[in-house]
């Protein structure tokens, strides 16, 4: 009975290990964070793998439309841009590629007016764009489910955007509970494939493809639908929001990334003693931009 990484990674609990030994995943306690797959040194924790269907998908001559996530930024160099993406996705095979930024910005519209309503109702609100956080509550806090924001996430925004007869969207990101969103939530117009960075690589690996630097930006976001990688970023947008658009509201929000501070975070507004009227909540410390399979979380990368 070694001490093992995979079930001290798990935040929830929720692997546990028999007297032989052998381990197993309580699916009732899982939040898909994907904390357990990065951390078992012998690969004996697996994901759902799209790299198949989405090759499948661009093989059948469908359309089939790549999506990066916020934090892609800067991740494989301050030269890799969007331009740099473009390129790659299309000599891949997929007919556009787009940043997730632009349907975070569209996020920022629903939710900020969202926090606005239920400030006047006096309900507590919490952000929605984080699979591993819904989970979070739905499996460990329920009695907070009805605060959880209807807003759809960035990726089911800019989904259903570009969404046609016959189109495919695959999301591609640092997050494993992604796959969550896809598989578990079913939420209509959503992506229809989510890939971790590597999933991505390998394909280009396959097809002799590079990330290759470019002095085009080609950026389709907000800085603030950018900002969405970080902690804090989705308060941030909405608080600019509502202040253009003339709402004065008092209101205090909780950011809050990890999920030992946010079970906290949680316990307290399960009691009523939460002194903030919204809580933003991201199960990866710092944010997206630091998820579990991300390819370089550096302080310089960030920048």
């Amino acid at each position: 009975h070694t001490k093992r990484p995979c079930k001290t990674s798990c935040p929830v609990d929720a692997l546990t290990y028999d007297e032989y030994g052998l381990a197993s995943i309580d699916e009732s306690k899982c939040i898909r964070c994907g904390q357990c797959y990065h951390s078992c040194p012998f690969g004996a924790v697996g994901i759902r793998n799209d790299i198949v269907p989405v090759i499948k998908a661009i093989k059948s001559g469908r359309k089939v439309y790549a999506m990066t996530a916020p934090a892609a930024i800067g991740q494989f160099g301050s030269d890799i841009t969007l331009a740099s993406w473009k390129k790659a996705a299309k000599a891949i095979g997929f007919a556009d590629l787009y940043e997730v930024g632009l349907g975070a910005d569209l996020t920022t519209k629903s939710e900020a007016i969202e926090w606005h309503e239920a400030y006047e109702a006096g309900e507590l609100k919490v952000t929605s764009c984080c699979p591993a956080f819904v989970n979070l509550i739905r499996k460990h806090f329920p009695e907070l489910s009805d605060a959880i924001s209807t807003t759809v996430s960035p990726m089911c925004q800019l989904s259903r955007l570009i969404k046609a007869p016959d189109a495919v969207s695959v999301f591609i990101g640092p997050c494993i509970a992604k796959k969550s969103e896809v598989k578990d939530q079913r939420i209509e117009g959503n992506a229809d494939y989510a890939l971790i960075f590597s999933e991505f690589e390998a394909i280009m690996k396959a097809k002799n493809i590079e990330l290759e630097p470019s002095s085009e930006e080609g950026q389709e976001s907000s800085i603030f639908g950018r900002r969405y990688a970080t902690s804090g970023g989705v308060a941030e947008s909405c608080i600019a929001y509502l202040q253009e658009a003339g709402i004065e509201d008092d209101f205090q929000v909780l950011k809050v990334s990890g999920v030992k501070n946010i079970k906290t975070a949680l316990a307290q507004a399960k009691a009523g003693k939460l002194p903030y009227e919204f809580i933003e909540g991201m199960c990866c410390e710092g944010g997206c931009f630091y998820g579990p399979s991300s390819y370089d979380n550096s302080a310089r990368a960030k920048l």
